[in-house]
């Protein structure tokens, strides 16, 4: 009982965390944008592929030229591919040394994010494999140390530590706050269900293909890429509020 009263309570960390958010929103989706260039080759491609099969060319074109178009078409599109991973992981990164940075320049933290790109995808990656491992037992098991481990990639990029050491560390942070912990993330999770159960609602209503439900659930995306800074920042207080009672 008396680790749960130390860490930061539920609604004061609802509260402080739409305070951050609501601040910093359009630095985040700066970051978002910066992420959505990595997008660029493979979208360029697939108009370039469409354009070349929809206005009839590969009919016209001999078998020979088609085999080699789709040969260079495949490894374009496996580099398009890698492009889109890298800025992805860099705008993940980049919001996290937001948060770490007090919010200075997004452009800044994006170029920044580069040398964290490799050890937040093996940290990621690192994570999932344990969290699975234990779920091979049973699925109480990986709840727990799903719990346990998800502060690594914050850790990581914060505290600039492996990933090992940073899956270790988040353990070590969470050992003794499980349950304060748990009800946090299940409150924020549950936040995030009605949301998106409410924002999702309309479509419900339309028919799967047409334009209304097409551009509705292009709007609805939208939306959610606005408000999961929210979760980022609900994240950050929370790690930060288990590194003061660590101490």
């Amino acid at each position: 009982m008396e680790n749960k009263e130390k860490i930061i309570k539920s609604l004061e960390l609802i509260k402080q965390s739409w305070q951050v958010y609501a601040k910093n929103l359009l630095k985040f989706l700066e970051v978002f944008v910066y992420g959505l260039v990595g997008l660029i080759p493979m979208v360029v491609l697939m108009i370039l592929a469409y354009a070349y099969i929809g206005t009839g060319l590969a009919e016209k074109a001999p078998l020979a030229l088609n085999i080699v178009l789709a040969i260079v078409g495949i490894i374009l599109l496996f580099i398009s591919f890698y492009y889109a991973i890298v800025y992805s992981l860099k705008a993940k990164v980049a919001s996290i040394l937001l948060l770490k940075n007090n919010f200075t320049s997004p452009r800044d933290n994006f170029k920044a994010a580069k040398p964290y790109i490799a050890r937040f995808l093996g940290v990621s990656v690192l994570t999932i494999v344990l969290t699975i491992a234990w779920g091979i037992l049973f699925i109480i098991p990986a709840l727990i140390f799903g719990i346990y481990y998800g502060f690594a990639t914050y850790i990581l990029v914060v505290e600039d530590k492996r990933p090992f050491s940073s899956v270790e560390s988040s353990y070590d942070l969470v050992k003794g706050y499980w349950w304060p912990v748990f009800g946090r993330l299940a409150l924020v999770s549950f936040i995030g269900f009605l949301l998106y159960a409410i924002i999702s609602a309309p479509m419900s209503k339309m028919t799967q293909g047409e334009a209304p439900y097409i551009i509705y659930n292009v709007v609805t995306n939208i939306i959610w890429a606005g408000l999961s800074p929210y979760f980022m920042v609900y994240f950050y207080k929370l790690y930060q509020s288990l590194k003061q009672v660590n101490k």
